[in-house]
């Protein structure tokens, strides 16, 4: 019946008679009251689970309702559909429910009646925390109350169950006097004044002490404890000498070191140099260049040293330039080489780059070696160099590296030495001038070339002025043409391409279809017309002015062209006339 009951299928409600004897019943079979002390079991009384609310009190049916009064109530409650449960904890799904392991009486702290079988563990004693409830095991038998329809589950402490490992309850977090959190956020989080940005230098009340190195000497972590509180080490040269190859791979070691090697005597410094030149330096002075803290060292070394130490110390680098000049750091020893030694020790360290000069020319940190070796060497002694880039001029032009390395050949090597390179660039204006590295050469040719190379890149511009004016790239050339052939070197030759070029900007007056006209409303042109305005001279100044003047007003009231006006209003004030946008 206990089946048929919980699966709302009896028929008419049973009597608490009734249901007391089948509880009975049912905990006979399990062993009733196997704890002797134990009052008799309270009857159970049968109701309707689908009446049971959380503020009423379930009230036994009689039978006497409408048909069907098992499910119904006895048809003196509405239906309410059950509310849907979760489902009860895996650790109390268990097949058979051990009754035996609980042997404790009910303690009259709670003063709820024992179930059949059931004993609860005693109330906390005085002191103790409250742990937190769980979820009580079901009932043995049939009459399980835990999960039964429409009532929620009683809650009670929690217990230790021979199906469940061995733990103790856990315990609530402790509360900080302070901040009220817990110490677990208290620590990992930090707050009031602690937990603020400083903008300036943290102060610190007790000296840091860095993580210990067990490789480290007790010099050189005197020296990092010192400097991580804001402090001076005081150490003297000689104690620092013993560990130089250490402190020079050491970021505080490095700094420490380099202020000693600027106040060091001679002698000291004749030492410093020893040790890192000597051949069984380990690590010798390549791999010193090489590293983070140590090329910081090798520099400062050939900033201080002798011309017969920095021989020695360049000799040692020499058979490893090539590699060095492509390293992140070691580019910048090779660079600091090149500045310091003497014309013959330049040339001896540029030996190195001869075989594979391209390379280094379009490698990221190379490219940087090449330029102060075309920077501090003599223009005769870099021939390698330009052969290397006459090789293939077009190609490196429009790198991003390449074309850095044939800027600083326009610069500082004469025009006959640059001949063949000079007539590939005049042969690819067009292109480079379009490309985004390569129309920095052009213009660098504008600025340093000869003036038939200047005299070439106008004509080659005045032909396809509105095409060279809107390209992004093209536009800056157009721009320093107007410049060199007004404020350049040779400004004075170049007086007449000068004046060809302002006529095809200007077109036939009155044209609205000149390409003025064209610019001043295009995102890149406008700047060409801006720099046309800045380098007018004498009758070319009324000419622009009258032009821009007799526009409609559609030019004036563009979002380029009103650039165009502003500039007429404030450079063009000496002829006393209206211009403005109406």
């Amino acid at each position: 019946m206990g089946d048929e009951f919980f699966a709302g299928k009896a028929g008419p409600a049973v009597t608490s008679a009734a249901a007391a004897a089948a509880a009975n019943a049912a905990s006979a079979g399990r062993g009733a009251n196997p704890l002797p002390g134990i009052p008799p079991q309270m009857p159970f009384e049968p109701f309707d689970m689908n009446d049971a609310h959380p503020m009423k009190v379930p009230v036994p049916s009689d039978g006497r309702g409408k048909k069907g009064g098992g499910r119904g109530g006895g048809g003196r409650t509405p239906h309410r559909k059950a509310a849907p449960q979760p489902p009860p904890p895996p650790s109390f799904q268990q097949a058979e429910w051990d009754a035996s392991a609980f042997q404790q009486a009910i303690p009259p702290a709670y003063g709820i009646p024992a179930a059949a079988g059931m004993a609860y563990p005693p109330a906390p004693a005085a002191g103790m925390a409250a742990p937190y409830p769980v979820p009580c095991p079901p009932m043995p038998g049939p009459m399980q109350m835990y999960g039964m329809t429409g009532m929620m589950p009683f809650m009670y402490p929690p217990i230790a169950y021979p199906h469940m490992p061995s733990s103790s309850p856990p315990q609530p977090p402790e509360k900080t006097k302070k901040t009220g959190k817990n110490q677990q956020n208290a620590q990992s989080a930090p707050t009031g004044k602690e937990g603020k940005k400083r903008r300036g230098k943290a102060k610190s009340k007790e000296p840091s002490t860095p993580e210990a190195n067990p490789d480290c000497s007790d010099e050189l972590l005197s020296v990092r404890n010192a400097q991580s509180n804001g402090l001076k080490a005081k150490l003297s040269f000689q104690e620092v000498l013993p560990h130089l190859l250490e402190f020079a791979q050491d970021q505080h070691g490095s700094r420490f070191l380099q202020g000693k090697l600027d106040e060091a005597s001679p002698e000291e410094r004749q030492e410093a140099f020893a040790v890192i030149c000597a051949d069984d330096a380990s690590p010798d002075a390549v791999s010193l260049a090489k590293d983070v803290s140590g090329n910081f060292v090798v520099q400062k070394l050939f900033d201080i040293g002798t011309q017969e130490q920095k021989k020695k110390l360049a000799e040692r680098l020499q058979p490893e330039v090539a590699s060095l000049s492509k390293d992140n750091y070691g580019c910048r020893v090779v660079q600091k080489a090149i500045g310091a030694v003497s014309k013959d020790l330049q040339v001896m360290l540029a030996s190195s780059l001869q075989s594979n000069v391209t390379e280094c020319i379009t490698n990221m940190h190379g490219n940087h070696v090449v330029q102060k070796c075309i920077e501090q060497m003599p223009p005769d002694s870099v021939s390698f160099i330009i052969h290397a880039v006459q090789a293939d001029t077009a190609a490196l032009a429009s790198h991003i590296y390449g074309c850095r390395v044939i800027q600083r050949l326009l610069e500082h090597c004469a025009s006959g030495q640059l001949t063949e390179m000079l007539d590939r660039i005049l042969s690819n204006i067009e292109v480079l001038s379009k490309n985004q590295f390569g129309n920095y050469v052009v213009q660098h040719m504008l600025e340093h070339g000869r003036v038939q190379d200047k005299e070439r890149i106008i004509d080659v511009v005045k032909a396809k002025i509105l095409d060279f004016a809107m390209d992004k790239h093209s536009s800056n050339v157009v721009e320093k043409c107007f410049e060199a052939s007004t404020i350049g070197e040779h400004a004075k030759e170049l007086e007449g391409k000068r004046a060809q070029l302002v006529d095809a900007v200007l077109g036939q007056p009155g044209d609205v279809n000149s390409p003025l006209c064209e610019m001043m409303t295009h995102r890149y042109g406008n700047y060409v017309v801006q720099r046309l305005m800045e380098y007018s001279r004498g009758t070319e100044r009324e000419r622009i002015y009258r032009t821009l003047s007799a526009l409609p007003i559609d030019f004036k009231s563009h979002q380029h062209g009103m650039h165009i006006m502003n500039a007429l209003q404030k450079d063009f004030k000496e002829f006393n006339q209206d211009v403005s946008l109406g």
